[in-house]
């Protein structure tokens, strides 16, 4: 009986060290950049950081699109695409969360700013309403997604579509109404 104690913990000592080994050779590593702004709009680089992936070597963005009318940002890392940003002019009336949930099916986001951004882990929508005698009566819609293997993270997503639609609202981007 003593035999077989004495081999299990001999055989625990080593599972041990070699998991302890394990963990720091495996310690995630991180050697992009995160960017200051996304689509040409500057965004909280901490809370962009939180949802990129925790390791990965190269990070590239890429734009296409008209800033003006519709556009879209990707993000990679390592060639694959850890998140899109996307923002466009749309009929007026429509909602944060019925864009949220038709888009991409989440069913019970939370929201800021009253109802105008639902947000989740991993994703975010956010309504600018463009009103008054002076502008078109359109709105602007903001859509983030995070994809694996970037990191959903509530609070993060929340801050960053916070902060990147107030910065779009201060370029002022409601369209004049034309004069006949």
């Amino acid at each position: 009986m003593r035999h077989k104690t004495y081999i299990l913990r001999g055989v625990s000592t080593v599972v041990a060290a070699v998991a302890a080994a394990g963990c720091s050779a495996d310690k995630p590593s991180r050697e992009f950049t995160v960017p200051k702004a996304l689509c040409g709009v500057s965004v909280p680089v901490d809370a962009l950081s939180q949802l990129l992936p925790a390791s990965g070597k190269k990070l590239t963005t890429e734009a296409e699109g008209s800033t003006d009318d519709v556009l879209l940002c990707t993000v990679h890392v390592d060639d694959v695409m850890v998140l899109a940003l996307s923002r466009e002019r749309i009929v007026a009336g429509d909602s944060a969360r019925h864009i949220l949930y038709t888009q991409l099916r989440i069913t019970q986001p939370k929201f800021t700013e009253g109802t105008s951004i639902a947000y989740a882990d991993h994703a975010a929508v956010s309504l600018l309403k463009c009103r008054g005698a002076d502008v078109q009566k359109e709105d602007i819609s903001t859509l983030i997604n995070v994809l694996k293997p970037a990191r959903p993270n509530e609070s993060a997503m929340k801050s960053l579509i916070t902060d990147y639609t107030a910065k779009v609202k201060k370029q002022g981007p409601c369209k004049k109404r034309s004069s006949f």
